[in-house]
């Protein structure tokens, strides 16, 4: 399945994982029958290994200012922080 997105295959792969696991389970596995399931566990876990690489690398790829606290908002923020403690401190 060539044209077929990563999360898709792993999704047709772990259905057709689930069959053979439930005619072992009623008949029996073939030696083929067995080393096409262990085919398809390692290919499902090579898929989940290059999906999460291509997480990571995904979220590494994000500008600064996405990943981290916006500098902007900061500023602002020690502003209202400093206000509370002045109105707070009338109080008492």
């Amino acid at each position: 399945m060539d044209d077929e997105s990563p999360s898709a295959e792993l999704e047709r792969l772990r259905r057709r994982q689930l069959i053979t696991r439930q005619n072992e389970v009623y008949g029996g596995l073939a030696k083929a029958e067995r080393a096409e399931y262990e085919t398809g566990a390692k290919c499902i876990d090579a898929l989940i290994k290059a999906m999460a690489l291509f997480d990571t690398q995904s979220e590494a790829r994000q500008p600064y200012r996405s990943r981290e606290q916006d500098p902007t908002t900061a500023f602002v923020d020690a502003v209202k922080k400093e206000a509370v403690k002045r109105t707070r401190n009338r109080e008492n």
